[in-house]
């Protein structure tokens, strides 16, 4: 068992000369109780780097693209290693291997964190100033592991620090018109919550077929939708009680898994960390892997307890369910498998199609769960059907109508900016799938507000990225450039981009993901900004996109002047230039976007009575 440092509350902060904090409240903090100005910080929050003071350093340093790249670039190959070495444990079924497997995926955010300590952090006096507030939906993710990674120093504390005059909010629709809502969501949403809400309370002898839903996206909504409709049962399900998972017991199996897991785990950390820091990642390692086989057993009997009631009717069911490439979702296929249920899942937006930086997560993708699969488009089944953990079977059947709407949202309101652009600057802290650190971002970032947007003759809307779950205590420091312009608006509110796209005549946005899918099929122009090594297009991805839309690639030459060259012109004109891909947009839509014009719901209902009852 590794032990975390526990937190004191006496402090000699004097005492310290190298310290960890990620937030800027808590170090003046700190100097107001002792803590000297020439003391070392060290931190990857953008907000502390910002100043480029010579004592606050950049702990992500080592962290240049080309070791990110480098370290990226065999994660894939270890899944597929974790998955076939654990499948090959007597005991260990598919489910139970690929939640193995993509915890030793998720393990590479500790690898990541434990990689920027050296030996020094290991043997000296070192203070870790640990921050509360508020959050968001998640648990508190404002700090990073460095009670966990540095527990073996005798010379490290921990103090905590509470945010004083704290605020966060989270995704809402606050200002957001019922009549705006209901454009975007349809009628299909409403037939949805009556159904589920009347359909429980109804006898059951009425139904012989039931769809059993553990969560909900735009699809799955309008599938259940049609299927209630054809007199289908829609019933939402949820967990059963679960025990502590220290109740769970261990056996002969967990203990050759963790054997043979843990074996590929050592080399790839014996690459990546300083000496002294081996022995603890790999003790982190097994005690996480062990909480995962835990978890995963606990799991399946929750989900069996929360569908026994439906199994007992003797009814035919289908478990609907969104995103189940995770823990949740592999637990509930195991159960399902068991008990015969066809276990369906339906795409949740556009990215495995676009998108080069979700190749190292195959593990992570429906299509290694689910029995069947609905997809937007054929390229998305192209792609996931060479995926090394495949095992679905695929139809395709168009974006929700949510999506497809867009194309009637054209009201212009001539209040707001003619520009928006749709910021993904999104921080995570560490390791995720972009090949640049937070602090890099943040200055990419930065480059765009001004040399771009600060120097348009047009008014432009910067939208945040709705942020749920609250990554730094500090305000993004972007944003004082922002603030400090005068033809750039900020617009911070929790709000989601589909509700403002009728505000705006033009679209400008970044990264490859499913926000994309919003702008696209709006109608209106859009310029993407494709960041080589920030979730960047796949090669496929953009012959077709820079023919049917605007694309600017920032690894080129003059990328910032070519933009705001562009974008400077008259509003009137981009419109037009738009207007001269519409062949071309049209045929990368349905490539790339929605194969259909509408009725995917409907179509994917007729495929689940015929193919899966």
């Amino acid at each position: 068992m590794i032990k975390v440092a526990k937190n004191k509350s006496h402090i000699d902060f004097s005492a310290y000369k190298t310290v960890f904090c990620d937030s800027l409240q808590a170090l003046e903090w700190a100097y107001k109780r002792g803590l000297h100005k020439s003391a070392i910080i060290k931190t990857s929050a953008p907000a502390m780097l910002w100043g480029k003071k010579k004592n606050i350093h950049n702990i992500e340093a080592r962290w240049t693209t080309d070791e990110l790249v480098k370290f990226q670039g065999t994660i894939q190959k270890l899944t597929e290693d974790v998955f076939d070495t654990s499948l090959g444990v007597s005991g260990v079924e598919r489910e139970l291997a690929l939640a193995i497997s993509k915890y030793s995926y998720n393990f590479q955010k500790f690898l990541y964190k434990a990689a920027c300590l050296d030996e020094s952090d290991f043997i000296e006096p070192r203070l870790f100033i640990y921050v509360d507030g508020k959050t968001g939906s998640a648990d508190n993710m404002m700090n990073s592991p460095w009670d966990k990674l540095l527990s073996i120093n005798p010379l490290f504390s921990m103090v905590n620090y509470t945010l004083k005059h704290d605020r966060w909010n989270v995704l809402n629709t606050q200002g957001v018109s019922s009549q705006k809502r209901f454009q975007v969501a349809g009628y299909e949403t409403i037939i949805y919550r009556m159904a589920v809400k009347i359909m429980k309370i109804l006898p059951d002898f009425i139904f012989t077929k039931e769809i059993l839903m553990p969560n909900e996206n735009e699809l799955n909504i309008e599938i259940a939708s049609s299927l209630a409709l054809h007199g289908v049962k829609i019933s939402k399900i949820q967990l059963g009680c679960l025990s502590n998972v220290e109740n769970a017991v261990l056996g002969k199996t967990f203990a050759a898994l963790d054997n043979a897991v843990s074996t590929i785990m050592q080399k790839r950390v014996g690459q990546w960390l300083v000496p002294s820091s081996v022995e603890l990642a790999m003790g982190l390692f097994k005690q996480g892997l062990k909480e995962e086989f835990k978890k995963f057993m606990l799991l399946e009997s929750g989900w069996e307890k929360s569908i026994a009631k439906s199994v007992a009717t003797k009814r035919k069911l289908v478990v609907l369910a969104n995103a189940p490439g995770n823990i949740r979702g592999r637990s509930l296929s195991s159960v399902c498998r068991k008990n015969n249920i066809p276990l369906v899942s339906s795409q949740h937006g556009i990215t495995i199609e676009i998108s080069k930086a979700t190749s190292m997560l195959h593990v992570g993708y429906d299509n290694s769960v689910a029995d069947v699969i609905f997809s937007y488009n054929s390229k998305t089944v192209e792609i996931e059907k060479k995926t090394y953990f495949a095992k679905s079977k695929h139809y395709v059947v168009g974006m929700p109508m949510r999506l497809i709407r867009m194309k009637n949202v054209q009201i212009i309101d001539k209040s707001s900016p003619p520009i928006v652009y749709i910021s993904l600057n999104l921080y995570h802290k560490g390791f995720s799938l972009s090949q640049k650190t937070d602090y890099k971002k943040a200055r990419e970032e930065q480059d765009i507000i001004t040399n771009v947007l600060n120097k348009l003759p047009h008014k432009v809307r910067y939208k945040t990225y709705p942020e749920d779950s609250r990554r730094y205590a500090d305000q993004d420091p972007v944003l004082s450039d922002v603030m400090d312009s005068d033809n750039i608006i900020l617009f911070d509110k929790k709000t989601d981009m589909r509700y403002l796209v009728s505000e705006h005549r033009i679209l400008v946005t970044t990264c490859a993901t499913s926000t994309l899918g919003w702008p696209v099929m709006s109608k209106k122009p859009v310029i993407f900004i494709n960041q080589k090594y920030n979730f960047p297009l796949t090669d496929d991805a953009y012959v077709s996109m820079s023919k049917g839309i605007f694309v600017f690639n920032d690894d080129e030459k003059y990328f910032h002047k070519k933009l705001k060259d562009f974008l400077s012109q008259p509003i009137d004109e981009i419109e037009r230039l738009w207007q001269e891909k519409k062949n071309a947009r049209e045929d990368m839509i349905k490539e790339y976007f929605s194969a259909y014009t509408n009725d995917a719901g409907k179509r994917a209902s007729k495929i689940i009575l015929k193919q899966c009852f």
